[in-house]
C-alpha cells in the first residue's frame, strides 16, 4: 500500500549540525506566490534524519529554494546536497547551487523528484546539506527545503485498529475566524464542505460570541468560563492564570488526559504556563506558525498512542489567522489572474497597509499621533513590557521585546539588553507624564524600518499586489484549508470507531476585520467581525441531540466549559461566570435572549451586544488617547449588524439602553480592578 513519509515531521528527532540553533528550523516559506512547509536550512549546516525502511518504487519529492527578501542582498551562491546513508555506504545522489540575485530562473522554487528504488528493502538516513560557494559570506543565505518527503509502496499487515469506549472530547480551534466566513453560516463563496456537514451531523449556533477581541485572552475565557476582567488576561503575552479553574483541570480531576496540540509557536513556545494546566503538550514544530498538516499528523500519531482513558484535545489551527496563503490547490481556489495587473487594480493602498507583525501595525497607527506629541495607552504598555524584557525583570514578551532581541545591536543603538531597556524604560516614563521624546519617536521609526525586511519575508506573496481581491480571495482559501484539516480528524475518528461517541466543538477565539477601511487585516476592536464566532456542537451520539439543529439566541463562549461538562455528564464547575446551554441545545430550543459583553485590548475598552446592535466604547479616565478610539473613529461607536451602519455620533436611542446595560455589568467588576468609572 502507498505510505508518504513527511521529512519535515522528522525533524524533531534528526540530528542537526550547525553553528547555532536557529541555522534550522521549521517554517511556512512563500516563494513567487507558492507556499510550502519547508525546513529552513541556513549554511553551513547538516541534518541527518532517522533511518527509514524504503519500500518499493520509492520517489523522494522535494523543492529547494532562496527566501524572496535575500535574492537582492544574499552574497553568495548557496550549494544544496542531499545525501544517502545505508549499510553500503554514503552515497551523494543530488546536488544544485543557487544564485539568485544574479541568476533569475534561480528565484522561486526549484522542484525536484530522485528515484530512491536502488535502495528498496533497505535502511538508509537522508542527509540533507547546505553551504555556501567558494567559503563566501554567509549573509542572507536563507536556503530552505520545501516539504520534502518519500513516497513508496509498502508491505503491511492489516492495521490494528485501536477502539475504546471512552467519551473523548475534541476542541477544534481556528484563530481568527468570523462566523460570516463559513458556508454554514451563509456565505456565498467559501466553500467548507467538512465543517457543514459536521453542522448537519450536529448543532450550530448562530449567535456565539467571544469575550475578547484578543487570543490568548479568549483562549483564558474559553478554557475558565470567566470573562478577561476577572481571569486578568488582555494581553497576548502575559500567562495563562494557572490558579483559576479550568475545563482541562476540571476534566482530569475526572479522570481525562488532556493535551495541547499547538500550531503557533507563540502559544506554545512562549512562558505561558499552558504546561502546566495540560497533562501533556504538543509543541509546535515550527517557527511562528505550523501548517494545519503537520499539526493534524502530529496529533494522530500521539492519538494512536493515547493512554487508555477519556482525553480531552484542544487542536489549535493558525492557518486562517492573516497575512496568510495556503498550499495549492487551495490557494487558486477564488482567485485567476495576475494581482499585480494594473488593470486588475482594486484598492491598491489598502493592500499596503497590510502588517504582518502585530506591534508594527500599532505603531504605524499611532505614529501621526506620537510625532504630535500625544501618548496612545496601548504604546506605553508595549513599551513598558518591553523594556522589562530588556531589563531581566520579565519573562513576559511582547512581539517588539522579542523581534528587539532577534535584531540585536542594531535596534538597541549599540548597548546591551539591560543598558536599551533602561534608556527605553526612561523615554517611556516621559510618555506616561505626557511628553513623547523625540528620540523615543525616532527609535521607533527605526525599528519599523528595520522590521520592514521580516514584513517583506512574511508576506512575499503580496509583493506587488495591487488588486485587494487577491488577499481576501487568500483568506477564504485559507478558511476552505482548515475545512480540509476539520475533514482529516473527522475520517480518521469514523476509520478508528470513535466519531459516535465523541464530542467535537469547532469555535475561534475571534474574527478578523479584513476589509476595514481605516485599518484592514486586525482584530484589536470590538466589532462584530472579531467578536461573532463560528460555533459547531457535535455531541455524542447516545445523547440523542436532533441532528442538524440551529440554535439562536446568543451563546458566550464562557459558556463553553460548563456547557462542556455539562454534555459530558460531569458536575458543574463553581465559579464561573458562563452558564451551561446544554439543556437549550438537547432540546433543540432557543437560547433566551441576553446582552454578551466583552473586552477589549488592555482592558481599554468594553463592549454590549444586543441583537442587531453592537455597542463599544473606551474605558474612562484613561487620560490618553488609545488605538480603540484611533481605529473606530472616537471613543464610543455603535454597529448595526444588520444593517452594516456604523454611527460614531449622531447615535440611535437604543444607545442608552445599551450604556445602562454595559455600565450595570461594568459596575459588578471585582474590587480593585479597572472599571469604566476608574484608572487601572
Amino acid at each position: 500500500m502507498p505510505r508518504t513519509e513527511y521529512l519535515v515531521d522528522l525533524l524533531a528527532s534528526a540530528a542537526i549540525d550547525a553553528p547555532a540553533a536557529n541555522y534550522v528550523d521549521l517554517q511556512k516559506m512563500i516563494l513567487t506566490r507558492s507556499v510550502a512547509t519547508a525546513i529552513f536550512q541556513h549554511p553551513p549546516s547538516t541534518i541527518t534524519f532517522p533511518a527509514l525502511e524504503i519500500g518499493k518504487q520509492a520517489i523522494l519529492h522535494f523543492g529547494y529554494g532562496i527566501k524572496e527578501a535575500a535574492w537582492p542582498l544574499i552574497k553568495s551562491a548557496v550549494v544544496f546536497t542531499i545525501s544517502i546513508e545505508s549499510a553500503d555506504g554514503r552515497e551523494l545522489v543530488f546536488e544544485a547551487q543557487l544564485r539568485p540575485r544574479t541568476r533569475k530562473s534561480d528565484r522561486g522554487w526549484q522542484t525536484r523528484e530522485l528515484d530512491l528504488s536502488q535502495f528498496e528493502g533497505k535502511s538508509i538516513r537522508i542527509i540533507l546539506q547546505t553551504r555556501v560557494a567558494w567559503r563566501r559570506s554567509t549573509e542572507y543565505a536563507w536556503a530552505g527545503w520545501a516539504n520534502p518527503r518519500i513516497v513508496h509502496s509498502v508491505t503491511e499487515s492489516a492495521p490494528v485498529v485501536r477502539r475504546d469506549n471512552h467519551p473523548h472530547v475534541f476542541l477544534l480551534t481556528a484563530d481568527a475566524l468570523p462566523a460570516r466566513y463559513l458556508g454554514c453560516y451563509g456565505h456565498p463563496k467559501t466553500l467548507t464542505p467538512h465543517l457543514d456537514h459536521l453542522a448537519a451531523d450536529g448543532v450550530l449556533i448562530e449567535q456565539a460570541w467571544s469575550q475578547s477581541c484578543m487570543t490568548l485572552g479568549s483562549y483564558v475565557s474559553i478554557l475558565t468560563g470567566q470573562y478577561p476582567h476577572i481571569h486578568g488576561v488582555s494581553r497576548e503575552w502575559q500567562t495563562f492564570p494557572v490558579s483559576q479553574n479550568s475545563l482541562p483541570t476540571a476534566l482530569e480531576a475526572h479522570g481525562y488526559h488532556t493535551l495541547f496540540a499547538a500550531s503557533s509557536s507563540e502559544l506554545s513556545g512562549r512562558n505561558n504556563h499552558l504546561e502546566q494546566v495540560f497533562t501533556e503538550i504538543i509543541p509546535t514544530l515550527s517557527n511562528p506558525m505550523q501548517d494545519g498538516a503537520v499539526t493534524t499528523r502530529q496529533f494522530i500519531r500521539w492519538f494512536e498512542q493515547r493512554p487508555n482513558r477519556p482525553c480531552f484535545s484542544w487542536i489549535h489551527y493558525f492557518d486562517v489567522h492573516p497575512p496568510s496563503m495556503p498550499p495549492e490547490p487551495f490557494s487558486s481556489m477564488y482567485y485567476s489572474g495576475d494581482p499585480t495587473d494594473k488593470q486588475n487594480e482594486y484598492l491598491a493602498p489598502d493592500v499596503a497597509e497590510i502588517r504582518s507583525v502585530e506591534s508594527v501595525l500599532i505603531l504605524r497607527a499611532a505614529m501621526p499621533l506620537l510625532e504630535a506629541g500625544k501618548p496612545v495607552k496601548e504604546v506605553v504598555d508595549i513599551l513598558e513590557d518591553t523594556a522589562a524584557v530588556l531589563k531581566g525583570h520579565s519573562n513576559s514578551k511582547p512581539d517588539l521585546a522579542e523581534h528587539v532581541l532577534n535584531l540585536g545591536a542594531r535596534a538597541m543603538q549599540g548597548h546591551s539588553p539591560a543598558e536599551f531597556g533602561a534608556w527605553l524604560s526612561q523615554q517611556t516614563g516621559e510618555m506616561v507624564l505626557g511628553h513623547v521624546p523625540g528620540v523615543l519617536v525616532e527609535w521607533l521609526q527605526e525599528v519599523m524600518k528595520l522590521l520592514a525586511s521580516t514584513e517583506t519575508d512574511i508576506m512575499s506573496w503580496l509583493r506587488d499586489v495591487v488588486d485587494f481581491r487577491y488577499p481576501l480571495s487568500m483568506y477564504m482559501s485559507t478558511v476552505s484549508y482548515f475545512d480540509s484539516q476539520i475533514n482529516a480528524l473527522v475520517t480518521y475518528l469514523k476509520e478508528a470507531g470513535l466519531y459516535d461517541q465523541s464530542l467535537i466543538v469547532v469555535t475561534a477565539p475571534h474574527g478578523e476585520m479584513l476589509d476595514n477601511s481605516s485599518i484592514p487585516y486586525h482584530h484589536f476592536l470590538l466589532t462584530s467581525d472579531t467578536l461573532h464566532v463560528p460555533l459547531i456542537i457535535k455531541p455524542p451520539k447516545q445523547n440523542d441531540t436532533r441532528s442538524g439543529t440551529r440554535i439562536s439566541g446568543g451563546f458566550d463562549l464562557i459558556d463553553l466549559f460548563p456547557t462542556i461538562m455539562d454534555i459530558q455528564g460531569l458536575p458543574q464547575a463553581l465559579n464561573v461566570s458562563g452558564v451551561s446551554r446544554w439543556d437549550a441545545i438537547r432540546r433543540g430550543q432557543d437560547i433566551p435572549p441576553h446582552d454578551s459583553f466583552a473586552t477589549g485590548m488592555h482592558q481599554l475598552a468594553h463592549s454590549v451586544f444586543r441583537s442587531p446592535y453592537l455597542y463599544a466604547r473606551q474605558r474612562a479616565g484613561i487620560g490618553m488617547e488609545t488605538f480603540h478610539s484611533l481605529a473606530s473613529g472616537g471613543p464610543e461607536v455603535l454597529y448595526d449588524t444588520r444593517s452594516g451602519e456604523t454611527y460614531v455620533s449622531n447615535f440611535p436611542p437604543v444607545v442608552a439602553d445599551l450604556k445602562e446595560s454595559l455600565d450595570t455589568w461594568l459596575d459588578k467588576l471585582s474590587p480593585g480592578e479597572p472599571t469604566e468609572h476608574s484608572e487601572k
